[in-house]
């Protein structure tokens, strides 16, 4: 963050905090306008740091985003998505790389352990299920792929659940 946001940022806090803290008229209104002057100098930063994205890439984007949505059981390759909007793979990645900075393959894998995680919290399916489910070939790759995207085995992430709701 650069020392001048910082300074802003940090003095736009200080006179939330201290209109937060007095029992004044509309202090609620004034904490309301501060935070909205916080967000705008922090988005205006940010705007300045990142690719403009043209309306159509943007429409291109969010029509990825609703095909993986339909399609992450089936189609696990930017390629694929990339053929169903008439675009290359590298055209793709560059795109989901300029809209929110990680690659289209990422975004796919990243739906899959959502979905993953979803049906893990279901403890009456077994791990065979759910990987059944989400159309794995078998139970031993989708281990080794949620380990790879988590850190940690389907089986463990399953025990820290069971820990925490217990």
């Amino acid at each position: 963050m650069p020392d001048e946001l910082h300074s802003t940022v940090k003095e736009i806090m200080e006179q939330v905090v201290a209109e937060s803290e007095q029992n004044k008229a509309l202090a609620l209104d004034m904490v309301k306008a501060l935070l909205l002057q916080f967000f705008i100098t922090v988005n205006r930063v940010a705007a300045a740091h990142l690719p403009a994205v043209t309306p159509h890439n943007y429409l291109l984007f969010k029509n990825f985003q609703q095909l993986v949505e339909k399609n992450f059981n089936t189609l696990r390759l930017p390629r694929d998505y990339a053929a169903l909007l008439y675009v290359t793979p590298n055209h793709l990645n560059a795109l989901c790389n300029d809209v929110v900075g990680i690659p289209a393959g990422d975004l796919i894998r990243n739906r899959v352990v959502l979905e993953a995680k979803r049906l893990l919290v279901n403890f009456d399916l077994n791990i065979n299920e759910i990987s059944d489910r989400l159309n794995f070939t078998d139970n031993s790759y989708f281990s080794r792929f949620f380990k790879k995207q988590e850190g940690i085995t389907p089986e463990e992430f399953r025990k820290k659940l069971k820990i925490k709701t217990s």
